[in-house]
């Protein structure tokens, strides 16, 4: 089933029409009135009219900082009859990541796991008052409620200088995620490729088809296909065996033996951790790890240390060669969410209380993989899980309808406003799948946190 259809809960209408594209088109265009541009972007720096204060008898301004699981989720909730939403992310898009590792071998298209904005919230499109901007935020003003934001160019050729503007904001909503961890190891950045976007995922699978073209080549020796580091996710250990499934069926007679890949030297897929699936039961990590050495997957405990261009270094000193390092180990704080000057929580993430506020600042939340509980609320850190960032999204859409429907939507109003009960995680379990008709589901840490 294509993610999209497992998407509609989060989507629900259609896609925008062609007349919000063309007025959001005359926005980019002529962003500016002619009497009021020099004034607005000289003064304030806004991008252009509807991005200032708002005022008395206007709709509020939630500023939504991201477009992932929490993100998404939120702005699909939230209220647009009083709320004027503007997002600001990197990517105009939600990636359904539990089946992005499908598309590195062809099992989906990309097109199938990513949800634009726009359908998960037609008002961005829709309504003169909400946007979405192709932006990362560069700084926050608490005490003036603004954010500066430079847009996002990265990887285009020839690009243009990032341009900076700013967006008032009356309710400030970080869901920014989080970033892959590389636990300081040289190599890793210039020399991985990390499973978390859509461009990964085709990154892998152009190089993962070129290795297999090249181990065919005569008198080339064969090519590692990938390595996995350090396995701690579903997600990461579905990969391996997805890229296994890959060379079903394909004319690789060098690497495939009546339809399954041979465990030959330098053609099998490495998998260097200390423990895969670590936070499920021991027995059905004992059957994860069977299943995957039985569809090609050769283990390696050990500890990685230096990553080069071709191979990898284990603590051991064992050298690993490889084709295509995927790299997922789990993801930490990223540099933008440890520069913001509030509390944190264990871990460097954004610090919230038991209704996901940042306590130091008005009108502030966070949600998702970049916010944590602070110790003073005797809660402990919720795990980076896309059910944690998706109820969380789901709880704050409610409670800022409810702030909204009190007359407290609106910047340094919501004082006196009853937010409501806090916020409850309940886990559901944890699901894996380790191979066509194979899965593990762990329901033992089905609690309330």
């Amino acid at each position: 089933m294509a993610a999209s259809s497992l998407l509609r809960s989060l989507t629900g209408r259609g896609c925008a029409g062609p007349t919000a594209f063309s007025r959001y088109y005359r926005h980019l265009q002529y962003p500016f009135s002619t009497a009021a541009a020099a004034g607005a972007q000289g003064e304030a720096g806004w991008g252009f009219p509807g991005l200032g204060p708002t005022a008395k008898g206007e709709k509020a301004r939630v500023v939504v900082l991201g477009t992932g699981w929490a993100g998404s989720r939120l702005m699909k909730d939230l209220d647009t009859g009083g709320y004027d939403v503007v997002c600001v992310a990197p990517r105009n898009h939600m990636v359904f990541t539990p089946l992005l590792a499908s598309t590195c071998v062809g099992t989906l298209e990309f097109r199938s796991v990513a949800e634009p904005l726009a359908r998960i919230q037609p008002a961005v499109s829709k309504s003169p008052g909400s946007h979405f901007f192709l932006a990362r935020c560069t700084g926050v003003d608490p005490d003036a409620h603004t954010i500066d934001c430079e847009t996002v160019t990265d990887g285009q050729k020839d690009a243009l200088e990032p341009w900076k503007f700013k967006v008032a904001y009356d309710k400030l909503v970080f869901a920014c995620g989080a970033e892959a961890s590389t636990f300081g190891i040289h190599g890793v950045a210039d020399n991985a490729v990390f499973l978390r976007e859509v461009h990964h995922a085709q990154e892998i699978r152009r190089r993962l088809l070129l290795n297999l073209m090249l181990s065919e080549v005569p008198g080339m020796p064969a090519l590692l296909i990938c390595i996995m580091h350090a396995v701690p996710s579903a997600e990461s250990s579905r990969t391996v065996r997805g890229l296994g499934k890959g060379f079903s069926g394909r004319p690789y007679p060098r690497l495939c033996n009546a339809g399954r890949p041979r465990l030959e030297p330098g053609t099998c897929w490495l998998q260097a951790a200390n423990e895969i699936l670590s936070s499920f039961d021991v027995r059905l990590r004992q059957y994860a790890a069977k299943q995957l050495v039985k569809s090609g997957v050769r283990l390696v405990r050990g500890i990685v240390k230096d990553v080069q261009p071709n191979k990898l270094i284990l603590d051991d000193g064992e050298e690993v060669p490889y084709g295509v390092l995927v790299w997922s180990t789990g993801v930490g704080a990223s540099s933008f969410v440890k520069s913001l000057p509030f509390p944190k929580s264990p871990g460097g993430r954004i610090g919230v209380d038991e209704w996901l506020r940042v306590p130091s600042v008005q009108d502030v939340y966070a949600i998702g993989d970049c916010s944590g509980f602070l110790e003073s609320t005797g809660k402990e850190v919720l795990p980076a899980l896309a059910q944690v960032a998706e109820r969380q999204g789901k709880y704050l859409a409610q409670l800022l309808n409810r702030v909204m429907k009190a007359g407290g939507g609106h910047a340094t109003s919501a004082a006196e406003v009853d937010v409501g009960p806090p916020f409850v995680y309940k886990h559901l379990g944890s699901m894996a799948t380790v191979g066509r008709y194979k899965a593990l589901v762990d329901l033992r840490q089905s609690k309330v946190r």
